[in-house]
């Protein structure tokens, strides 16, 4: 099946709007599910970072901004999903709304983003589907902890 990864790096995160959305909302029948993903950091001194992916409870609707997508399978370049975030913070009407955190985690992570980095493969038979119309169609990924400038990157792939 054909693959692709988005995410966002070296930008300044917040606590209110995601590093990014995996969005399969917008297009009627379409579906995707993450596979794998990771974070890092290159801060100088010892911070303590909280990041978590969590199924929104309410779908953002303000202006999205696509990140890029890199596809992983050749010839494939159009796609039913996309990566990216909703601009607007601390709207509960245009930016996903996500229960309180640990409530409804796929994964939470607490890490030092002084050199931390992790990846998660998910496995084969247990990747989080992502459908547009089911459960909002979209995985937030967003932090609790964090917000240190140019020095975080956060990252998806995903298999249609």
């Amino acid at each position: 099946m054909p693959t692709w990864t988005g995410g966002n790096g070296a930008f300044t995160p917040s606590t209110t709007i995601d590093n990014y959305v995996v969005d399969f909302a917008p297009t009627a029948g379409t579906t995707g599910k993450v596979v794998a993903f990771g974070w890092g950091g290159r801060l100088t001194t010892s911070t303590g970072y909280r990041t978590r992916w969590v199924r929104p409870t309410t779908a953002g609707s303000s202006s999205f901004t696509a990140l890029t997508q890199a596809f992983g399978s050749p010839n494939y370049v159009t796609v039913g999903g996309r990566i990216g975030f909703y601009t607007t913070a601390g709207n509960s009407s245009a930016s996903p709304l996500l229960p309180a955190d640990p409530g409804g985690n796929l994964w939470a992570q607490d890490w030092n983003a002084q050199g931390g980095v992790g990846m998660v493969v998910l496995p084969l038979a247990n990747p989080w589907q992502v459908i547009s119309g089911v459960l909002q169609g979209q995985i937030s990924c967003r932090n609790i902890a964090g917000t240190d400038a140019s020095v975080t990157s956060y990252e998806a792939m995903v298999e249609e």
